[in-house]
């Protein structure tokens, strides 16, 4: 049986990798930062493409050095972009697992608010089984997308919503579909304290097979907003999938 030792070990090692990768690639993709991760040897490393920023001076200058200062051991070069991006690169190889999550740490610090915010909550949605990539527009407010009406029953029992009043509703029925929306509207506001309007975006019968089934948008949200939700969404994952376990009636 020993040598299921060195197997576990293994697996082990391999899941802390993938947890660093995306640790990173989710701080590299809210931060803004056009990038390319790629798998290199030894096990664990990783190497990374991206631009030099301002916004992030350890891109800048003596970069291994930078990072060294950090705790982070990297190998560092120039590179020029070939079209049809031209300009100049910089690709960094770093050699173990500890690194690629170190380097995640240091582009989180280097976050704007609302780019922590929008992070924050994007990881809460991933605690509460609600995969999805939170958005940030333009003009600096957060996009949670549109919920499906098994991802809105999810949310609200996640925000504790109580099962008992819309049990008999059927998200399916437009009119069901809008007062089920006012519901998870309060429960938002009870669960975090903030008035976040929430829309029913109904679809009809006809137009189902083509445009998918109903739909619930929560509108923008500013940075408070969305870390408001976040808090209130990690706290009850467990006990919300302990006191039901059932859709509501889609």
């Amino acid at each position: 049986m020993t040598h299921l030792m060195p197997i576990a070990a293994d697996m082990a090692e391999e899941q802390a990798a993938e947890e660093a990768t995306l640790t990173l690639e989710l701080a590299l993709y809210y931060a803004g930062i056009s990038f390319d991760l790629e798998q290199s040897a030894p096990p664990g490393g990783r190497r990374l493409r991206l631009e030099p920023s301002p916004t992030h001076p350890w891109t800048l200058g003596d970069v291994e050095g930078n990072l060294l200062a950090d705790g982070i051991i990297a190998t560092a070069r120039r590179i020029e972009q070939p079209l049809p991006c031209p300009g100049p690169g910089l690709v960094l190889d770093l050699p173990s697992t500890e690194d690629v999550r170190a380097l995640g740490r240091l582009v989180e610090t280097r976050l704007t608010e609302i780019q922590n915010a929008a992070l924050q909550l994007h990881r809460a949605f991933g605690l509460a089984d609600l995969e999805r990539r939170v958005g940030i527009q333009d003009d600096g407010l957060i996009d949670t997308g549109v919920f499906t009406p098994d991802d809105a029953a999810r949310l609200y029992r996640c925000l504790g919503g109580d099962d008992l009043v819309v049990r008999d509703l059927t998200l399916t029925e437009w009119r069901d579909h809008e007062s089920f929306a006012e519901y998870l509207e309060t429960t938002v506001h009870t669960a975090t304290g903030r008035m976040v309007p929430v829309e029913s975006r109904p679809t009809c019968g006809h137009c189902r097979d083509h445009n998918g089934p109903n739909q619930i948008w929560i509108d923008f949200l500013d940075a408070d907003d969305a870390l408001a939700l976040a808090a209130a969404l990690k706290p009850v994952r467990k006990t919300e999938e302990q006191r039901t376990g059932r859709p509501l009636s889609g």
